[in-house]
This record gives structure tokens, C-alpha cells and sequence, in this order.
């Protein structure tokens, strides 16, 4: 039996840096909802790198699949803004790692 050469690109998450997060969470203080577009325009921040210094923020930058944007969790946040946002994470997390085992299971399934 050969097996196959399987080769994944992935797109390298950006670089972040403390400027960018102190930049990113000064910009969104005292306010509620901000969408990605209203942060690109003020602050020139596509929308992968605003995901990237969300990430980087360890948890001072609310946001996930299916909120309206970004908040700080500092001030403005409730308790239901951090919770709908993390369980949107775990259920993203769970529906991801159920798509790669599949890809992996379909793969070894080509080289019997």
C-alpha cells in the first residue's frame, strides 16, 4: 500500500503586536457593538487582522461566529455578552474538529 502525499496550505495568521491590541482596545472602549467595517474604517484594520488581534487580546476583545462585532469585555460587556460569545467558540470548535476527523478518516480511507 502508498500513501498518499497530502499537502494542506494554510494562510499564516498575521503577526500581532501590543500596539495593535492597546490600539484595537482603546478604540473600542466605552462602546457596545462595533462592527469590523466601522473598525477598518476608523483604523485601517482589515477584517483578518481585527480577528488576529482579537485572538492575540486573551480575552479582552469579545467576539466569535455570529456576534455583531467586537465589544471589550472591560465596561461595556454583560456576563450574556460572554457567554453567547464563548459558547459560539465552542460550538465553531466542535463542528471544526468533527469536519477535520472526517477529512483525515476519508484520506486514510484512499490509501487501503
Amino acid at each position: 500500500m502508498s500513501q498518499l502525499d497530502l499537502e494542506f496550505s494554510s494562510r499564516k495568521t498575521p503577526e500581532v503586536s501590543q500596539d495593535q491590541i492597546d490600539l484595537l482596545t482603546s478604540f473600542l472602549a466605552g462602546k457596545g457593538w462595533v462592527k469590523a467595517c466601522s473598525i477598518d474604517a476608523e483604523l485601517d484594520l482589515d477584517e483578518r487582522d481585527i480577528r488576529a488581534i482579537a485572538e492575540a487580546s486573551d480575552g479582552l476583545i469579545i467576539s466569535g461566529p455570529g456576534c455583531p462585532g467586537y465589544k471589550l469585555l472591560t465596561g461595556a460587556a454583560e456576563i450574556a455578552d460572554v457567554d453567547r460569545a464563548a459558547c459560539r467558540l465552542e460550538s465553531q470548535a466542535k463542528r471544526m474538529l468533527h469536519r477535520a476527523n472526517s477529512l483525515r478518516r476519508r484520506a486514510h480511507s484512499m490509501i487501503r
